[in-house]
């Protein structure tokens, strides 16, 4: 998700254009991430270092990481630890960027930095967010300590890139009191905890889900498009019940509710989790142990 996310942050910026995400993208399946730009990037070699290694190479008939060793440049330990990261979505996007000459290690540096400031993330968040982990990732985009929301959160987020969009990714989440809609899915779930999710649209971003989950081509965002909207929602919180279910805490699921025109959501500081699937952006609604009343 790394690659959607800071990727788009670059076109936004200006610093490349929409078609060339899509290319790179597209060719980050087939990198394999070279050891020195890791090295580099890593702050381990100079760049320096690295390049007078490559040349080496082509003399040498020996690894990278060999050669770097006898040099002095590493330690047998960190090339290992190097090694591990050559499937890193970070290094990958990094790799292309680099491979398909649209940007330069400096650029994606400074990029980086600039990004880390526009979002306030310290040094930690950007290791979460680089990190290609999915749960550290999600819980960097929502609001601090609130574990049943950063846990359901974290399912749906999985669950949507499992099932509907591998290339889907996320923004900042708030709280609100107040949300309108043009459209809407939920599931209420019962018990020790009273907990409301699902699925706000505007227009017909909701079909971003409603279609790959159904299978089925839909005109618009109508009764039965928002069916198959709860009927993955339903999958979500399912999944959700379990977990807690596993804990010794007792949650039932009521049958998903659906509006199909525009309404207004009202509640106590309810979660908005924006997530784009497909190119559309769309917002999961969470509230916790607080209603939500729908006008």
């Amino acid at each position: 998700m790394f690659d959607q996310i800071f990727g788009n942050y670059l076109v936004h910026a200006g610093r490349i254009s929409k078609e060339q995400l899509t290319e790179v993208i597209e060719y980050e399946k087939t990198v394999r991430v070279k050891l020195g730009l890791i090295a580099v990037a890593e702050k381990l070699m100079t760049k320096a270092q690295s390049d007078e290694v490559n040349k080496l190479q082509a003399i040498m008939d020996k690894r990278f990481g060999d050669i770097a060793v006898e040099k002095g440049y590493l330690t047998e330990e960190q090339v290992s630890q190097l090694l591990k990261k050559q499937g890193n979505i970070y290094m990958v996007f990094v790799q292309t960027l680099i491979d398909k000459g649209f940007m330069t290690l400096e650029q994606v540096d400074e990029a980086l930095n600039a990004y880390q400031e526009e979002q306030g993330f310290t040094h930690s968040d950007m290791d979460d967010l680089v990190s290609g982990d999915i749960e550290r990732t999600v819980r960097l985009f929502l609001p601090a300590n609130e574990e049943l929301n950063d846990r359901l959160c974290g399912i749906a987020v999985r669950t949507l890139l499992r099932i509907i969009d591998s290339s889907a990714y996320v923004s900042k989440a708030y709280f609100v009191d107040e949300l309108s809609a043009d459209n809407f899915a939920m599931q209420a779930l019962e018990g020790d905890h009273r907990i409301i999710s699902g699925f706000a649209g505007s227009g017909d971003s909701l079909l971003s889900i409603a279609v790959p989950f159904a299978e089925e081509e839909f005109e618009r965002v109508d009764l039965d498009a928002l069916d198959a909207v709860g009927e993955f929602t339903n999958c979500i919180n399912g999944l959700f019940a379990t977990d807690l279910s596993s804990e010794g805490i007792d949650i039932d699921m009521v049958p998903p509710e659906f509006y199909e025109n525009p309404v207004v959501l009202k509640g106590k500081q309810f979660c908005v989790f924006p997530i784009t699937v497909g190119g559309s952006v769309v917002n999961f609604i969470l509230s916790v142990d607080a209603d939500i009343s729908i006008n």
